[in-house]
């Protein structure tokens, strides 16, 4: 049995505590705010502090249950205790269970805006979700303020510009993991839908990557296994990222 120290994102929370207690592994989960992606050069330095943090031989393994969200996580360092990351661009690929699927989902509607009940219930008025429910709802409770503070002209010009991404989407997609109050948070999914006019669908979730990530089984087509000393790099074909040594470091001054 194996101790695996989990850096996990609230928007997975759920996920990962359910299938902690299922795991034959011990799973020790530390949980971030899920607005920090928003800032990826936040949360590297919030990950790099934790990574920094693990004492050694603590674990043997440090899951980093992310995926590169806005280059979040390239750049980071295993120290003495090797990092393992899924594949993968965000974490609705964790939620929908493989690239595979998720790119299908964005050839079939790439204007999508994404939903889950992790999502939504940990959304608060002061954080801001790129891929969730918070981004129209944060503009509705934001117009007040602008009025407040500027007149109701300015407000109007400025939550014109901030709505114009808008345009772009076409449909709502709630993905049921099956875990929480599923019911309640799909009925405002689908509310929401309604007003701004685009499809809905729920789609079935699947935890398939997040199993295998917490039972440390890590195929190198769908996770990358960062040795110590090395740094997760970007690479722009399918498996997405790499880890870099440091001999490769210092050629690159």
């Amino acid at each position: 049995m194996a101790h695996y120290v989990a850096l996990t994102c609230e928007a997975l929370a759920r996920s990962i505590y359910a299938l902690a207690a299922e795991s034959p592994h011990t799973i020790s989960i530390r949980l971030f705010e899920q607005g920090l992606h928003n800032r990826p050069k936040n949360l590297r330095v919030v990950l790099q502090e934790e990574i920094d943090a693990v004492e050694p031989d603590t674990c043997e393994a440090i899951l980093l249950v992310y995926g590169i969200c806005g280059t979040a996580t390239t750049g980071l360092r295993a120290r003495h205790t090797p990092l393992v990351i899924p594949r993968a661009h965000d974490c609705i690929t964790l939620y929908l269970g493989s690239r595979q699927r998720y790119q299908e989902e964005f050839d079939r509607h790439p204007g999508t805006y994404w939903y889950s009940v992790d999502y939504m219930e940990r959304t608060n008025s002061e954080a801001s979700v790129a891929l969730g429910a918070a981004g129209i709802e944060e503009q509705e409770a934001q117009y007040e303020e602008y009025v407040r503070k500027f007149g109701q002209e300015m407000a109007d010009m400025l939550i014109e510009e901030m709505r114009k991404w808008a345009q772009h989407y076409t449909r709502a997609a709630f993905i049921d993991t099956r875990l929480g109050d599923a019911a309640r948070y799909q009925k405002m999914a689908e509310d929401k839908a309604a007003r701004e006019g685009w499809v809905f669908e729920r789609l079935e979730g699947n935890r398939r990557l997040l199993k295998m990530l917490v039972e440390g089984h890590w195929p190198e087509e769908e996770f990358l296994l960062v040795p110590p000393d090395h740094t997760i790099r970007q690479q722009y074909n399918d498996l997405l990222v790499k880890a870099e040594s440091p001999a490769e470091q210092e050629r690159k001054g």
